[in-house]
């Protein structure tokens, strides 16, 4: 909560937004501490709220994070990493510091879309939880409930976004600034879960890092067991979710890549998870496989597959048309936005965009 200072000269500041700030610019406290001219030691009283702040040291905090002073005396609950993250091993190669950006970004995006749907009827979310343990670790099990719930027809998923976001997720295009993570997924109270998602990425790619994604927030809302591999499972429903080994099985056998590259338009997954999904069903041998990776592997097919065969992005909506209510129902304007959600315009306009709405208004 904000810490209230009544000494002479201070004002009213929230010491954790002064961290979340300076962390999601990228900064060190002793790397702000220079850039304001005082000591480390009395950039970290500040930051844990042991010493009070005048309204020109607050005003150059603002300057030099360019955040308005208004972000700083926000009143709101920070939330750190959730399951998902703190089981993600991929993310141990990234180091600690961009780690930290990431997440107060994240965060603070958060913040954002949380007050935007303070005057919309979003209405409910459709993300059942289903703990593995009932169905004895069966995770294509849990897929295809899933699948049915959502009352999804047979074979290939056409638009995985669209499926998400009529289900009360929201996607955000976002940059990680790291070629170690795709996507993270937030879901904390006041909000729907919030899918950031990498879009500089191969499409067949996203669409199966929203479904891995989509796997985490139906099965681990609890800490795993020592034994569970969080990561495998979300991939393993990914693989049934995007492929149901029912209506994929009949057309992997006899797997050749010229065949995979046929497929892959029609599935819409990558070349690399049709084979490893053959593999694991059982419709080719060790040795196939291994023959087709090596070939894939020559033709550079492991890193990058043939651009041409790749599916079209699925362009998400959701906060694009809580932006438009805003914009048309309520006359925000970009000035009035960027102040709700304490951002400056210019790093408002860059973040946000506004297309057509079809959501309504609360009366």
């Amino acid at each position: 909560m904000i810490k209230m200072l009544l000494q002479d000269n201070n004002v009213q500041y929230n010491h954790a937004m002064i961290v979340l700030g300076r962390e999601s610019r990228g900064l060190s406290q002793s790397e702000l501490a220079s850039l304001l001219g005082i000591s480390q030691g009395k950039l970290s009283k500040i930051e844990n709220g042991l010493l009070g702040l005048s309204l020109v040291e607050l005003n150059k905090i603002s300057e030099i994070l360019n955040y308005p002073v208004t972000f700083f005396q926000k009143n709101e609950s920070i939330y750190g990493m959730g399951l998902s993250e703190f089981f993600h091993r991929k993310k141990q190669s990234v180091p600690q510091k961009s780690l930290n950006k990431i997440y107060a970004r994240l965060e603070k995006r958060r913040m954002e879309i949380q007050v935007l749907l303070k005057s919309i009827d979003y209405g409910d979310t459709n993300f059942p939880h289903i703990d593995p343990d009932r169905y004895d670790g069966d995770i294509e099990k849990i897929a295809q409930l899933m699948r049915a719930t959502w009352r999804l027809p047979k074979g290939p998923i056409q638009n995985v976004v669209d499926i998400i976001e009529n289900a009360g997720g929201i996607i955000i295009p976002f940059d990680f600034e790291s070629t170690q993570i795709d996507a993270i997924t937030l879901w904390h109270p006041g909000t729907p879960p919030l899918i950031f998602t990498n879009f500089d990425r191969p499409f067949d790619r996203v669409r199966f890092t929203l479904c891995h994604e989509i796997g985490h927030i139906i099965m681990h809302r609890s800490p795993p067991s020592e034994d569970e591999d969080i990561e495998q499972q979300a991939d393993q429903f990914a693989s049934e979710f995007l492929m149901p080994k029912d209506d994929i099985s009949p057309h992997l056998k006899e797997i050749t890549l010229q065949k995979l590259a046929a497929l892959k338009p029609h599935w819409k997954v990558s070349m690399g998870a049709m084979l490893k999904r053959a593999s694991d069903l059982g419709r080719i041998t060790e040795r196939q496989a291994r023959y087709l990776w090596m070939q894939m592997g020559k033709l550079g097919y492991r890193t990058k597959e043939p651009t041409e065969l790749t599916p079209p992005m699925e362009k998400p909506w959701v906060l694009e048309e809580i932006l438009k209510v805003y914009q048309n129902d309520l006359k925000y304007s970009v000035a009035d936005l960027s102040l709700a959600v304490s951002l400056n315009e210019n790093e408002f306009s860059s973040q946000y965009y506004l297309k057509s709405p079809h959501l309504r208004l609360i009366r």
